[in-house]
């Protein structure tokens, strides 16, 4: 069975989002010398800290999909969070005791609340990060136009090519 979706329309606040790091790193101290590091896990879920402003209508929708569809967060469902390549959808889980409603002004109100989910860059291979990384070395800055510019070359300009 899919994972519900968080309601359609609803959108975290991105001025306000921020992560904390991805764990899994241990460190041991050395008598007379440097502590040593080790990877104790390399995936796993991160904490990602989440605000989405709402009306009172919102709210009220919120409420019953907080409440009745993910139970307070322990089911997992799906939502759009940034974990390093844009906002795209993520497994999350609200964690307990991050939960908070405030009312800000008028009738909108701030959510806030930590997830857990794991980040998208796991979804890359070693050597296509390594590729990723090396490709950045050499365009810098002008990577995304390099990449923007390739995806309207293999989508729209050699649709002059279909003799369909």
């Amino acid at each position: 069975m899919p994972n519900p979706s968080i309601p359609k329309g609803f959108k975290i606040v991105t001025s306000g989002f921020g992560t904390d790091g991805p764990g899994g790193v241990k460190r041991t101290e050395v008598g007379g010398g440097r502590p040593r590091y080790g990877l104790d896990y390399d995936r796993g879920t991160q904490r990602y800290n989440v605000s989405i402003g709402m009306t009172a209508q919102r709210y009220s929708v919120w409420t019953v999909f907080f409440h009745h569809i993910i139970k307070k967060g322990a089911i997992t469902f799906d939502m759009e969070i940034d974990s390093g390549f844009g906002l795209q959808v993520h497994a999350c889980n609200i964690m307990p005791g991050t939960y908070s409603a405030e009312r800000v002004g008028g009738s909108v109100t701030l959510v806030r609340f930590a997830v857990e989910a794991e980040s998208r860059v796991y979804d890359l291979s070693a050597s296509e990060a390594q590729a990723y990384i090396d490709l950045w070395n050499m365009e810098g800055d002008d990577l995304i136009q390099l990449l923007s510019r390739l995806a309207i070359f293999a989508n729209v300009d050699t649709n002059v090519l279909d003799f369909d």
